[in-house]
């Protein structure tokens, strides 16, 4: 850890020169200064609503992508070179910083940023392994007494295709480590998760057996300040690639909020069940939790049991649920990051909007597979009322143009009084968004209007 973030010293001084200037702002700006590190819907998502706060001034966006660019300042600089971080919080007089991915928080690089004397929100590379070592989240699921389901953890692909004789299907598969959300596998059949474990990246290190749980899903965020947790509001994803739940894992195909699996009103007793004894597990073992802790949930007929942990923003999670939080959000997180949650919220009780959202994700072709890139996006100035082009893999090309960068192109967000209205609106939407080899999912929120 010393050898990737630099002698104390090169801290000391940081802190020293800070002392020199006013606190918290740079000559003539007197609101915050925000660093967003990540270029995808999420960070779109954390920036938009930061730039929507009367208390910030300034928003730069590590690397940021095209949409980024409208209204922060993109910086094409790697957001895990962390000496040109401790550079650019000083020069910048960044007051604030939010850890966006699951590979940078992994990386240590919000303890590399608290060490520059600013409000930082993302856990520590210790307490972030709930997310990026599934065993060790199981182990903890255990000492806290979470509900979850049952597994075995294996050091490799063969010690598992080993034990999978005393195991009857279907049966889930997992990588160990981060994947992109393209880790896990359901395999219905003994032979289907022996492929799995033939391919990767299962086939690359520690890998879990699971027992599948049946129920409906939800998605459950809270700000974690030590054992102060704080509810977000509910959501729910789709993993699967195409309609019906089929196909391969993804990142997230689409998101909506709120949810009647959870209700706003159940969020918070369910985050106390759920997720403030894992807070507490790792404050007990020396590691404190700071940041965004998210649980994937399932409601089963014997109750909520957890699928997994991530130590961040969820995605497509953040893009309808950052929206529904009223007050001021920038506010909120700096008292986050400098461990004031407690107090903040006793000031200014969290508060979520009536409005329903939906969101819509456009992939490029191949996708999960390795993505066709550089075609041109056209239709985003063509959107309808209340909705939103929330940007994920854009870049500009040579002449300036918005093409596709990567898998997951475009993030199509609409509010509604309903869900059956923002889902009409994010469909219209999407179909005025066009680029070469475009596909998207048409069932995003259906089963949520068919309850409603």
């Amino acid at each position: 850890m010393k050898g990737l973030f630099g002698g104390e010293a090169v801290y000391k001084k940081i802190w020293e020169q800070r002392k020199q200037r006013s606190p918290r702002r740079s000559a003539g700006a007197p609101g915050l200064n925000c660093l967003v590190l990540g270029g995808g819907g999420r960070e779109y998502a954390i920036a938009w609503r930061l730039a929507n706060c009367n208390s910030v001034t300034t928003i730069d966006a590590v690397p940021g992508n095209a949409g980024l660019s409208l209204f922060t300042r993109v910086i094409d600089q790697s957001p895990d070179n962390v000496s040109w971080l401790d550079e650019h919080v000083l020069a910048s007089f960044i007051d604030l910083a939010i850890v966006g991915t699951d590979e940078l928080v992994a990386a240590g690089i919000g303890d590399a940023l608290r060490r520059s004397g600013i409000s930082v929100v993302g856990p520590s590379k210790d307490a972030s392994k709930v997310e990026w070592s599934k065993s060790f989240a199981k182990e903890l699921m255990a000492e806290a007494g979470i509900p979850t389901s049952r597994s075995e953890s294996f050091a490799d692909a063969g010690a598992a295709k080993e034990a999978l004789a005393h195991w009857r299907a279907p049966v889930v598969v997992k990588a160990d480590g981060l994947a992109l959300g393209k880790g896990v596998t359901v395999a219905r059949t003994l032979e289907e998760a022996a492929e799995a474990l033939a391919t990767p990246p299962a086939n690359s290190g520690r890998v879990l057996l699971e027992e599948l749980l049946e129920g409906e899903e939800a998605s459950l965020q809270a700000l974690v300040d030590g054992e102060v947790v704080v509810a977000l509001p509910p959501a729910r994803d789709h993993k699967r690639a195409h309609d019906g739940d089929t196909g391969p894992n993804t990142g997230g195909m689409g998101a909506f909020s709120p949810t009647v699996v959870l209700p706003d009103d159940q969020a918070q007793a369910v985050a106390e069940e759920l997720i403030a004894p894992i807070a507490a597990a790792l404050a007990k073992r020396g590691t404190p939790y700071r940041g965004v802790l998210y649980a994937g949930l399932m409601k089963t007929a014997a109750g909520w049991r957890v699928l997994e942990y991530n130590a961040r923003f969820g995605d497509p999670e953040a893009e309808v649920t950052l929206p529904r939080i009223e007050g001021d959000f920038a506010k909120l997180l700096f008292a986050l990051g400098e461990g004031r949650l407690a107090e903040y919220i006793a000031a200014e009780p969290i508060r979520f909007s009536k409005r329903h959202y939906v969101d819509v994700v456009l992939c490029a072709e191949n996708y999960p597979g390795p993505p066709k890139t550089g075609m041109p996006i056209v239709g985003l100035d063509r959107l309808p009322e209340n909705v939103l082009a929330f940007h994920g893999a854009t870049k500009r090309n040579a002449t300036g143009d918005v093409v596709v960068g990567g898998g997951r192109v475009m993030h199509i967000v609409a509010s509604g009084d309903s869900i059956a209205e923002a889902r009409d609106r994010a469909y219209a939407g999407a179909e005025r968004v066009s680029f070469e080899g475009k596909f998207y999912r048409s069932d995003i929120a259906q089963q949520e209007v068919a309850v409603a």
